[in-house]
């Protein structure tokens, strides 16, 4: 019998916000660390996952890379879940930032899709009140997949933390304005602005050190 698999997106409305470098890193530690076959499934028309992933397995043909990357735009994504979504155990969905809310749009129709959304936000007052105006979109899509007997986790972080007291802030207010936030943060460090598909953070004792309070976090709110 085909299973489905555990789709997560970790995403914001907003652009900048590392998104695409943290979908890679998690990916990867839930692939070793989990013993899990994991695709991350990028929709951005950049396609800075396939990028990456491209360019360094052009640097290491005899290695196998411990994720998939698939690029599709987000209107195949659905019919791509149908037909390959069994073979994999965790899915990301790497999605672009949207110009466009409405609910009926392509890019927003694919958080529909996700069991879990983790939204990595930037300790800014700009940041969050684009974090405040995307938790609205997410009410939406929680409000259906409940009618629909379906539940959908959502966390937000702080990414690329420092000691700039708008962190905390924005920490804050997102908190009171409803959403439930990570305890952990990555930092702004440059070993969370490179990442591999053959090797995960927790790798080196630096990445183990810095990343594992995180990943762990995540594994245990996502529960995988």
């Amino acid at each position: 019998m085909a299973k489905d698999p555990k789709i997560f997106s970790i995403c914001n409305s907003k652009g900048g916000v590392g998104k695409s470098v943290v979908t890679m890193m998690v990916a990867v530690a839930v692939a070793e660390q989990k013993n899990k076959k994991v695709l991350v499934i990028d929709c951005d028309s950049q396609a800075s996952v396939l990028a990456m992933y491209e360019q360094e397995a052009e640097y290491y043909p005899d290695d196998t890379p411990l994720i998939d990357v698939e690029a599709l735009s987000p209107r195949r994504v659905n019919t791509f879940l149908k037909r390959f979504g069994s073979d994999y155990d965790v899915i990301f969905i790497d999605i672009p930032r949207m110009t466009d809310k409405k609910a009926d749009n392509p890019t927003v129709m694919l958080l529909y899709n996700c069991d879990g959304i983790l939204v990595p936000v930037i300790g800014s007052g700009v940041d969050a009140i684009a974090t405040q105006e995307f938790m609205e979109i997410l009410e939406e899509c929680k409000t259906f997949k409940a009618e629909m007997k379906e539940d959908l986790i959502c966390h937000g972080f702080i990414n690329r933390r420092n000691l700039r007291k708008s962190n905390a802030e924005t920490e804050t207010e997102l908190k009171q304005a409803g959403l439930k936030m990570f305890s952990n943060s990555l930092s702004d460090l440059r070993i969370f602005t490179t990442p591999s598909v053959f090797s995960s953070p927790l790798s080196t004792a630096e990445g183990n050190r810095r990343f594992e309070p995180f990943f762990k976090e995540f594994c245990r709110k996502f529960k995988i």
